[in-house]
């Protein structure tokens, strides 16, 4: 009998480990964003664009804008686009060739910008101080 205890005791932290990744794991899991967040008259424009990037398009009407965020799926990459390059050839000769423009630093996501944007195509009117004024889903 004494030895079983021994035992229990010597799986109690393999079981404390089991349950604190489960734990872990879990609270990893992607939630999707529903833009619950957002307080008409209170949030900002800066807020916003640090939580979910830039906007795709925004639209602006006077001194009000309305940003769009469209949803992952309706998002479309960059269009292909090719640059001529010459390159030096044999007896003074130059050869033209098209080579593909390759994003590079800089071109892609920003800060936020995938990791948490909308489920669904969101669009946000600001007033002229930055302050969400409509939230349209």
């Amino acid at each position: 009998m004494h030895r079983s205890k021994i035992t229990r005791w010597c799986r109690l932290p393999q079981m404390l480990l089991i349950c604190s990744a489960f734990v872990l794991f879990g609270a990893c899991a992607a939630v999707p964003d529903t833009g619950e967040w957002i307080k008409v008259g209170q949030t900002t424009k800066g807020e916003v664009i640090e939580r979910y990037g830039q906007p795709d398009l925004v639209m602006a009407s006077g001194e009000e804008e309305t940003a769009i965020y469209r949803s992952r799926e309706l998002r479309t990459p960059a269009p292909r686009m090719d640059i001529p390059t010459v390159q030096a050839g044999p007896l003074g000769s130059a050869t033209t060739k098209m080579e593909p423009i390759n994003p590079g630093l800089g071109a892609g996501p920003t800060k936020g910008s995938l990791q948490k944007r909308p489920e669904q195509e969101l669009r946000i009117r600001y007033n002229a101080q930055g302050i969400v004024q409509e939230l349209i889903r």
